[in-house]
């Protein structure tokens, strides 16, 4: 024991001191307010714990104004959040609890008890001359008290009367509450105007002690005998003073406050002015609950008049909102009207423009059908041709080597020549057939490519993109039906690229560049392996599972038709010059008429 407590104060010293240096700057501002419970004199008060909270400020440099309250002013203060830490009784703290967050943090240890648990109760005190040796004689008595929420001096004896089967409120016929300070309660008695009070236990022992009331005039009658306690008590005893704070308080101070009062010790003037030993951890407080039972307090009963109070603003700002509710939905109502006959105006509109919309998809999907079927006419008319050559001029040498006498088979392979030309002719006129010439006008190539934009919006929606377009206003020579052509296949290559990507993302950008108009196209899709960018402009060269191999084709005859350059990159850089995956398609056209 002589070395732990060594070891003990060492700790808190250090602890102290951390908390000092971290935190004493944050709350010297500002005074800590402190709600001491008040049963005498408001300077009695003070005087008792005013060097406890000198002693604290001088460890700590916080400034402290301690403010002494009678039960119904604490009540007020706590509610309107006047105090940070409060001095009270334990039932203070448990009733505070519910409603304002208050939390105990220590316990007081009273002059001359072990016990903190066990330091208060009631007496019943009368003159040396008034017999009772029951509570039932109680009711033919005058019974004066201070108050009827004072913890020791009404609220125990309360609790044990009610274990007595005993209402003071209704049993006791001349119970009076004389208010505060406790010691004129004693020359009542004195005097004959009262014949019992209720106060707090040592009360009596103490104004004899001071030599307020000369030994015998007084006694404490019902008295039950406790362990360890000096005073006589005509009750259970419960926990003395604790200090608490309010829910708002910081957790830093408080442990700052906490910290410094545990170092007082029984030796110091604090705890002589304050009569007590030392501050403890918080005790077993149930039987205040048990307490609170007995009186039909909270958390046991409803307390009405809090929940009155809290109510009332409540149902103000309810029936105001409700008020201003039905008001907006007068004026919702009557928007929803109005806009309900535009809005009819505009699916009416909108109707039409999807009308002509759909017209138009179908007459632009069909030219591209006539286009790729053209295009692979051409592709299919240059495949045939060659085995074609080589059928004719290996036919032809056949027909140099055999002999005149051999006349049958030589006019089988002349007849196999002209199938070859006949075959040869089919082809030539079916390409011509089916190749389409292209008319060339004067067009704004931001116009041009804000109408594949609109025709392609519902691809868009489906992948949830919004493309970044910034646009240079340039005009050329161009057929205009071929150039969609190619920026719509172009666009949904890109699209069909980012299917799998989270975050698709399409750029679309027209500049000048030495008189030339750069269409640039960039997608953060798959991108295209080196194997397969260099075959992309090859005819039936395709990475999609049902492709034909001809959309890029077709979009690269088509710009070289009109004099320009189409090229593909993989890999694009950023902003930033990182490699980033994706591809960039660049459209060169010249921007002179052509001739």
């Amino acid at each position: 024991m002589n070395i732990i407590s060594p070891i003990f104060c060492v700790l808190l010293a250090v602890s102290f001191c951390f908390c000092f240096c971290f935190s004493s700057s944050s709350y010297s501002a500002e005074p800590v307010r402190i709600g001491a419970l008040a049963f005498a004199s408001p300077d009695a008060v003070s005087h008792r714990w005013q060097p406890t909270f000198d002693r604290v400020s001088e460890q700590t440099g916080l400034t402290f104004d301690l403010i002494p309250l009678t039960p119904t002013q604490l009540n007020e203060y706590v509610a309107n959040k006047k105090l940070d830490f409060i001095i009270g009784n334990a039932l203070t703290t448990v009733e505070f609890k519910k409603d304002f967050g208050v939390s105990q943090l220590l316990t007081l240890v009273p002059d001359h008890h072990e016990r903190p648990e066990r330091a208060v109760g009631s007496a019943l005190i009368t003159r040396a001359n008034v017999k009772v040796d029951n509570f039932s004689d109680l009711k033919h008595l005058t019974v004066i008290s201070s108050d009827p929420k004072a913890f020791g001096g009404f609220q125990i004896m309360a609790g044990e009367m009610a274990n007595h089967e005993l209402n003071p409120f209704n049993d006791l016929g001349k119970l009076t509450f004389v208010g505060f300070p406790q010691s004129k309660l004693l020359n009542l008695l004195i005097d004959g105007t009262a014949d019992v009070a209720i106060l707090p236990t040592c009360v009596l022992e103490a104004a004899v002690k001071d030599n307020e009331i000369a030994p015998g005039v007084l006694k404490v009658v019902l008295s039950t005998p406790h362990k360890d306690f000096e005073c006589q008590s005509s009750s259970r005893l419960y926990p003395s003073y604790a200090l608490s704070k309010l829910g708002h308080v910081d957790h830093k101070l408080a442990t700052q406050i906490v910290a410094a009062m545990l170092t007082i010790k029984a030796s110091d003037k604090a705890a002589a002015k304050g009569r007590y030993q030392y501050w403890s951890a918080p005790v077993n407080d149930s039987h205040v609950f048990h307490l609170l039972k007995q009186l039909n307090q909270w958390p046991f009963v409803t307390n009405w008049d809090r929940l009155v109070k809290d109510a009332v603003p409540w149902t103000f700002a309810i029936f105001l909102a409700l008020l201003l509710g039905y008001l907006h939905h007068l004026r919702v109502k009557r928007l929803v009207v109005l806009r309900t006959r535009a809005l009819s105006d505009e699916m009416e509109q909108h109707k039409n423009t999807q009308k002509t919309l759909f017209e138009q998809q179908k007459q632009f999907y069909k030219a591209q059908r006539v286009l790729l079927t053209g295009e692979m006419a051409s592709g299919i008319a240059h495949e045939l041709n060659q085995p074609l050559a080589g059928i004719r001029y290996l036919t032809q040498g056949c027909i140099y080597r055999i002999t005149d006498e051999q006349l049958e088979l030589k006019t089988a392979l002349e007849k196999t020549i002209q199938q070859v030309d006949r075959a040869q002719s089919t082809i030539k006129r079916f390409r011509q057939f089916c190749h389409q010439s292209s008319q060339f006008e004067r067009c704004d190539i931001t116009s041009l490519i804000e109408d594949v934009l609109k025709l392609m919006q519902p691809d868009f929606n489906r992948l949830s993109i919004s493309p970044s377009l910034h646009f240079a206003k340039i005009e050329i020579e161009a057929d205009v039906s071929l150039l969609q052509q190619v920026l719509v296949n172009l666009i949904r290559n890109a699209l069909d690229a980012m299917e799998t990507v989270s975050a698709a993302k399409l750029s679309i950008t027209v500049k000048e560049l030495d008189k030339q108009a750069v269409i640039t196209i960039q997608d953060n899709g798959i991108g295209l392996s080196d194997q397969a960018l260099e075959r992309l402009f090859f005819p039936f060269e395709t990475t999609k599972e049902h492709g034909l191999g001809l959309g890029m084709v077709v979009c690269k005859r088509i710009i070289e038709e009109h004099g320009g350059v189409i090229n593909a990159s993989n890999k694009p850089i950023d902003q930033l010059g990182n490699l980033t995956k994706g591809l960039v398609i660049s459209i060169h056209l010249p921007m002179k008429a052509r001739t």
